[in-house]
């Protein structure tokens, strides 16, 4: 739950509701009314968060689409009024890594880094993950959604 936790504290402006449930390394975030499980076969006893790996937390794409710009300490947010930011959306949505300016990413808090996950929006709705380090955004956008041509 430590990862959970941390991430939640270095990522997240606010708790997010629901009470953390893990399911083997899967963390979901279950109804704080859930009713006895025990016995029954559940496809998804809550809002997937994300898996719990080798120490660390990976946030779910679930978790992504499921947030308010808002909600995020770290976004990104591309305005498709601007002809630049639509093409960085596009190649975003594509699967590439990007080159940003550290301007570029909004960070709701003094006291956060830029480096690590941010939450990618188009227009202000959430879209995906990306992990800032070093001037460059690292695409977590999923394998299988990816735009191709």
């Amino acid at each position: 739950m430590a990862p959970w936790l941390q991430f939640a504290r270095e990522q997240l402006t606010a708790p997010l509701p629901g009470v953390p449930v893990v399911f083997g390394e899967h963390l979901y975030l279950a109804p704080e009314v859930l009713p006895d499980l025990a016995g029954l076969k559940v496809a998804r006893p809550g809002w997937y968060a994300g898996a719990l790996r080798r120490g660390r937390f990976e946030p779910s794409h679930a978790l992504a689409m499921g947030l308010y710009a808002e909600q995020a300490l770290r976004c990104l947010n591309f305005g498709m009024a601007n002809p630049a930011a639509y093409a960085q959306a596009v190649r975003y949505l594509k699967g590439e890594t990007l080159e940003l300016e550290p301007g570029a990413i909004a960070v709701k808090n003094n006291s956060v880094t830029l480096k690590g996950y941010c939450l990618v929006c188009v227009d202000g709705f959430p879209v995906g993950w990306g992990k800032w380090q070093d001037g460059m955004l690292k695409n977590e956008y999923p394998a299988g959604w990816r735009w191709s041509p």
